[in-house]
């Protein structure tokens, strides 16, 4: 399986049989280095639909590898998981890619349940220092009261 790549149409590349955008070269490179079984048992025999697949692959994982947790929306996650099913249901081997996709998931959940805990520990913390000016309010009024037992006659 050699690693041919041909300029097609200035801003397309030909990459083991996939024609990709030329932004996705060292991705595709990647891909193809990295997981080589990716694609053997890519089922699409139509070249465009196959192109297709392929920038979706790349879309996804530059979704899920460079897009901070912060930035990652739910609706990108849930595209993200219908496009992992569509793939492999076509044939494209992306075990690890799913793998990716969970530890995004759960990492995203965990972060976002952790700043909820959080923002409660905040509002406690709020009300608890917001108790204590009230009880140094007072103390101060103690202190600037006249003692009891000091009679006035």
């Amino acid at each position: 399986m050699g690693n041919q790549f041909q300029l097609h149409r200035r801003k397309k590349i030909r990459v083991n049989g996939f024609i990709i955008d030329a932004s996705n070269i060292t991705l595709a490179k990647w891909i193809f280095q990295t997981y080589p079984e990716t694609t053997d048992n890519v089922k699409v025999q139509n070249q465009s639909l196959r192109n297709t697949y392929m920038n979706l692959l790349c879309r996804t994982i530059g979704i899920l590898y460079h897009t901070p947790l912060g930035y990652l929306t739910e609706a990108e996650l849930t595209k993200a998981s219908k496009d992992l099913h569509d793939l492999t249901q076509v044939g494209f081997k992306l075990d690890w890619l799913h793998s990716k996709f969970d530890k995004v998931s759960s990492e995203k959940k965990s972060s976002e349940e952790r700043i909820v805990e959080l923002k409660l520990e905040v509002k406690k913390l709020v009300m608890t220092m917001s108790d204590l000016k009230v009880e140094r309010k007072n103390e101060k009024k103690k202190l600037k009261k006249q003692p009891s037992w000091i009679h006035l006659a």
